[in-house]
């Protein structure tokens, strides 16, 4: 679990330092989210690359970690950095309360065990935490629910890419995971430029690469190899050491970890409207976490 908790906090100054980026307001860069999600994974790529022929992979599994990278990253990063256009870099961290959901459905229907009832509650009490934190505030406009529409797109692809990363390491050919995100990030950078090129005024966000102050290229720097490169690393790393329903769930304790990030470093007293809802929301999800690994009590539906 260390290294899924460690992850959360490394990813907790992005919600931050995205939008500054991506904004128009002033002292803000107005990058192009798609050449920014192509440039998060090329530095990701260059972290990696110099481990990818530590190991001897076939080629059929390259071809799988980077079809894998290629979703869990390559397509999240298009969807989330897109909703960063309707909505605030706090309100992204929220709308990702309904990861542990798919997570934990993907992970049920993929390995065909039997039904457990006990880590099912668990991750509904760590969404209905998130929930708690946020959903009370009526004032939610039609810009937020687009960005809501296209999160979900986002969590939809990190969480079926936890799920078979887990079973992808656990197979028959052994894996060394240093070894194989590498192929991971390529299959993430071919996607992200494939959207980039699709998608984005090329020519325009070129431009606006050239104009970026240092200041820029360090934030870029930074979210590049460490929230990117670093701590997905970590947090698949950790994924193969938990239990699905463990692994759900803090993917929603991440929320908390960034919103007091947020409030801290970036000074945006608005991230938390209620410290009542965050510390109820919070304890839901802490429970959550501290019921699952509770064996004993586990119940069962056959």
């Amino acid at each position: 679990m260390f290294w899924l908790l460690a992850a959360c906090l490394l990813w907790g100054p992005s919600f931050g330092l995205t939008p500054i980026l991506m904004g128009e307001k002033a002292g803000q860069y107005g990058m192009d989210p798609y050449l920014l999600s192509v440039l998060r994974m090329l530095f990701s790529f260059i972290l990696f690359a110099p481990l990818m022929s530590g190991q001897k992979i076939s080629l059929r599994r390259k071809g799988q970690l980077a079809m894998l990278g290629g979703l869990q990253f390559g397509l999240m990063y298009l969807a989330l950095f897109v909703s960063y256009r309707f909505m605030t870099g706090y309100e992204v961290a929220l709308v990702t309360i309904f990861t542990p959901i798919y997570v934990s459905l993907l992970d049920n229907y993929l390995t065909k065990n039997t039904f457990k009832l006990q880590p099912v509650l668990c991750v509904l009490l760590a969404v209905i935490g998130a929930g708690i934190i946020r959903y009370a505030k009526p004032d939610l406009d039609g810009e937020f629910w687009i960005g809501f529409g296209i999160m979900q797109l986002c969590n939809l692809s990190f969480a079926l890419g936890q799920v078979l990363y887990r079973r992808m390491m656990k197979s028959s050919e052994k894996l060394d995971d240093m070894h194989a995100f590498g192929w991971m990030y390529l299959g993430a950078l071919l996607v992200t430029l494939i959207g980039w090129g699709a998608l984005a005024p090329i020519k325009d966000s070129l431009q606006n690469l050239q104009q970026l102050p240092l200041s820029a290229w360090g934030i870029i720097l930074w979210l590049g190899l460490i929230p990117s490169g670093l701590a997905f690393f970590m947090f698949n790393h950790g994924a193969l050491q938990v239990d699905g329903a463990t692994l759900a769930i803090i993917n929603n304790v991440k929320i908390p970890v960034a919103l007091i990030i947020v409030l801290l470093f970036f000074r945006q007293s608005d991230v938390i409207d209620s410290w009542g809802r965050f510390s109820i929301g919070t304890l839901f999800m802490l429970g959550a976490l501290w019921l699952n690994q509770r064996p004993l009590s586990r119940l069962w539906i056959r």
